[in-house]
């Protein structure tokens, strides 16, 4: 019986040894938790909730195009820029680099029905996520210089319209209006003249 106790005694200290180094070694690999397939199919789905599970509340993501730089920070706004990039046929097909810590480094190329139409499809940017308490902090997407580039020239490209035409009803209003001031203009002059010794 004593043997038994000892045996048990020494199966508790080897569980209380053992449990937490297992629980360290179960913590999220940073570029599992930014780039699971998982994720980038919930992503890509539009299940935003499961992707953002992952993310802090005060989270920032940031995309560097060149000298323009956009930030959106916390779920919702993130949330609402990610709803416009899948409107727009958003893909990402992201490549881890390196992990240092928790920095991860991926090369990310995107497609967009805008993008693909322009002709400069994919482009080709660097990916930095930061990750800390087992949660994204911080995701910046910076454009490469030949993708900015290929961009830039693909935009000048596009013919310049000056705007769209006047739609018919615009002229119907103008017409009205100016016709409507000349019949007000009339009267005050037709009752001006009236007035007049």
């Amino acid at each position: 019986m004593k043997q038994r106790k000892v045996f048990v005694g020494l199966a508790v200290s080897i569980a209380l040894l053992v449990v937490p180094l297992a629980l360290c070694a179960q913590e999220t690999d940073p570029a599992e938790l930014c780039y699971s397939a998982e994720m980038m199919e919930a992503f890509e789905t539009g299940d935003f909730d499961t992707v953002l599970a992952v993310w802090a509340d005060d989270a920032v993501q940031t995309i560097v195009l060149g000298d323009s730089v956009e930030t959106y920070t916390g779920k919702d706004e993130i949330r609402a820029y990610w709803e416009g990039l899948l409107a727009d046929g958003f893909r990402m097909e992201p490549t881890v680099q390196s992990v240092e810590g928790n920095t991860v480094t991926a090369e990310s190329k995107t497609w967009s029905n805008d993008t693909q139409a322009l002709g400069v499809a994919p482009l080709v940017a660097t990916e930095v996520c930061i990750v800390q308490d087992g949660k994204i902090q911080s995701m910046t997407w910076t454009i490469s210089d030949a993708s900015l580039a290929a961009l830039g020239a693909a935009l000048a490209a596009l013919p310049q319209t000056g705007g769209g035409p006047v739609p018919g009803y615009a002229w119907i209003m103008a017409v009205g209006a100016v016709t409507l001031v000349a019949g007000l203009a009339a009267r005050r002059l037709n009752r001006h003249l009236r007035q007049a010794p």
